[in-house]
């Protein structure tokens, strides 16, 4: 029995078949909508399909091509009413094999039909005894003058071609299906496939992805796989992935079959005589299900064992079907996060080719959306930086940028080269411009609101120490006419004017220092004796005595500088240590080498007292302007010691109680 396939929208055309076409050798299936036959062929169930053009031309060879295409070995007939010779020809080129004229004559229709089966039957491969290898030799001419493979090595050839047909899984999984079933006559054919894994992880996520899903299906209804599913933990699926073997549906033979009732109960559901695993070489991605052969005979070792090979095949073509997809995926997922970037973005090569530039950048750029942005569009102080990093992997720190004409945004650009798991450099090479023009004019703003504070901070702290400084001299100008000629009050008044005339001086002296940087004229000298003099300044400063010890051994050596101001810095360092204590203050100076940064030479000089000390917290903050704990003072003295240690290279640390001393210590680097 012959099954044909007759696609027209006139059932008449079909009744007309019926008359002349033997119903005991032909079957007629009309089908007047072409969609639905393409379902029909996809299953391999016609073995001729007769096309009525009718008038649209245009729209049958078409058809003609897409019907070639779902069935490469299917008899094509093609009736037409056009006698012309060009189309006719181009029906031959889609794929026709026959072009009849309608009316047709059923003798010449009939002729045709029973040779090509004729063919068709003795192309067929010849009952075959267990242990042969029936496909493995050569076969006569097919219908459409294919040959049946020679040798192993040609069908694999064959399958190849099949696998690296087209990127679609289904469409090469269903080719392959159809290209297997026309060398091993088999009834039924099903390729089922674990699900890939979860998108961007590289690994399974849930217990549903060792479900097998069906992806193509030949003789076997693939609704039952709704309700009918296979799992690589149990039944057929479970038995081929961990045996890693063919699984014949041997119910007597076999141990595996005959222990696993789950098994069993799949082979006879599915009607299968033969499970195969699809393995990538490395895991189970599936399982192959095979029917009996048409014949009825069974499968040969060698047979199977190619099917086997073939099956690994199609399972590494599985894997990178996948990985392409997964590939294909993280691009698109990469290029979406990109567009939607609010900050511009620009990949570039090594011959600096723009390979991407976000919708972003392209506004930056003031470019029209869909323009390709070439290298020439940058600007040049962002150009020339990207060639340094591209051309000469120099490394670039961000910058600002806001010479974009008729624009007032400031840009901050990064550039970066995109670097490989190993950390080498790629072939490609990043820039970011965010846009900071906010972000600049808030820090602006925030600075203009800090200096408005610090400049009625300093005018505070300025009025409160001047005004101190007034209260005695006040004191002493009203009492000038009545007392002056009174000895204990003109000494008093001469004291008094010095000591106040100091304490402006050196508030002054303070906020001089701090107005700007090192530019004093740089000579040597002893650091003990620069030390000593220092103490003797703050110790007539403040009035107060105090002992002045040198640990033993004191490491002295030269120091080079502005040696006013460092002098000045030592001075307001022991003038705090001398404040701090109650009556006499005893201050201890240590110091010692260290190296440091290196090779580094440095000089580290602690000052310790006998006073409480500062804690933690006051620790943090003793170097912070207007930071003090005692009620006289504006708390400028460390501050002003700190920026003139900075100034020449050094640092100055407070120790605080934590760290078991109380005073300060310094560094400095020795030429």
């Amino acid at each position: 029995m012959v099954h044909i396939l007759v696609i027209t929208e006139s059932n008449e055309f079909t009744e007309s078949l019926r008359v002349v076409l033997s119903e005991k050798n032909f079957r007629l299936h009309y089908c007047p909508e072409p969609s639905k036959a393409f379902t029909l062929l996809k299953a391999a169930m016609p073995k001729a399909c007769i096309v009525d053009a009718g008038t649209d031309a245009i729209s049958a060879l078409e058809m003609v091509k897409q019907i070639r295409e779902t069935a490469p070995s299917i008899t094509l007939l093609v009736c037409s009413q056009n006698d012309d010779r060009q189309w006719e020809e181009d029906a031959f080129i889609h794929g026709a094999d026959f072009i009849l004229h309608k009316p047709l004559r059923g003798a010449l229709l009939q002729k045709i039909l029973e040779r090509q089966s004729g063919r068709a039957e003795r192309t067929l491969p010849p009952p075959v005894e267990s242990g042969s290898s029936n496909f493995l030799r050569t076969g006569p001419t097919g219908g459409r003058g294919e040959t049946l493979p020679a040798s192993a090595l040609e069908i694999m050839r064959d399958f190849s071609r099949i696998l690296s047909y087209s990127l679609d899984l289904k469409s090469f999984v269903h080719q392959f299906s159809l290209k297997l079933r026309e060398i091993i006559s088999v009834n039924r054919i099903a390729i089922l496939l674990r699900k890939p894994a979860a998108p961007f992880s590289g690994i399974a996520s849930t217990p549903e992805d060792s479900r097998l899903d069906c992806v193509c299906s030949i003789g076997i209804e693939t609704d039952l796989f709704q309700y009918f599913q296979l799992n690589l933990n149990s039944g057929i699926g479970g038995t081929v992935s961990r045996s890693g073997q063919i699984l014949k549906a041997d119910f007597d033979n076999n141990l595996l079959i005959r222990q696993d009732e789950e098994t069993r109960r799949e082979f006879e559901v599915l009607g299968c005589q033969v499970a195969i695993p699809i393995v990538d070489r490395e895991r189970c991605l599936g399982v192959a299900l095979l029917g009996g052969r048409l014949t009825g005979s069974q499968f040969s070792d060698e047979e199977l064992q190619l099917l086997f090979h073939l099956m690994e095949e199609l399972g590494l073509a599985v894997r990178n079907n996948r990985l392409h997809e997964e590939l294909a995926n993280n691009h698109e997922l990469i290029s979406d996060v990109i567009s939607q970037f609010r900050s511009g973005c620009l990949v570039i090569s090594q011959d600096l080719t723009v390979l991407h530039a976000n919708p972003a950048l392209v506004e930056y750029l003031q470019k029209k959306p869909g323009r390709r942005v070439e290298f020439s569009d940058l600007p040049t102080k962002i150009a020339s930086r990207i060639y340094d990093v591209v051309q000469h992997g120099k490394s670039v720190e961000p910058f600002m940028f806001s010479d974009f004409p008729e624009d007032n945004r400031i840009f901050r650009v990064s550039i970066f080269p995109l670097k490989t798991r190993r950390g080498h450099n790629g072939t490609a090479t990043m820039v970011l411009m965010e846009d900071f023009t906010q972000v600049e004019k808030a820090k602006a703003t925030e600075l203009e609101a800090q200096n408005a504070q610090t400049i009625a901070l300093i005018a505070e702290r300025f009025a409160h120490e001047i005004r101190n400084a007034l209260v005695p001299l006040s004191t002493h100008h009203q009492l000038l006419d009545s007392d002056f000629d009174k000895d204990g009050f003109r000494s008093s008044l001469d004291k008094t004017m010095g000591r106040q005339i100091n304490r402006i001086s050196r508030f002054a002296d303070q906020m001089l220092l701090l107005s700007r940087s090192r530019n004093g004229t740089d000579s040597s000298a002893s650091l003990k004796s620069l030390l000593a003099k220092a103490f003797e300044e703050a110790s007539s400063y403040c009035g107060r005595v105090g002992d002045l010890n040198w640990s033993s051994p004191f490491h002295d050596c030269e120091i080079r500088g502005d040696l006013s101001t460092l002098k000045y810095a030592y001075m307001e360092i022991l003038l705090n240590a001398l404040q701090s204590g109650e009556d006499r203050a005893e201050i201890t100076i240590s110091s010692e080498f260290q190296k440091m940064n290196g090779s580094q030479t440095f000089v580290s000089v602690d000052f310790l007292d006998g006073g409480k000390g500062f804690s933690e917290r006051e620790a943090q903050d003793a170097v912070k302007p207007f930071f003090t704990t005692r009620n006289v003072g504006i708390g400028l003295g460390l501050t002003v010691a700190e920026k003139i240690i900075h100034a020449h290279g050094g640092s100055l640390e407070i120790l605080s109680k934590k760290e078991g001393a109380h005073g300060v210590r310094t560094r400095l680097p020795l030429s």
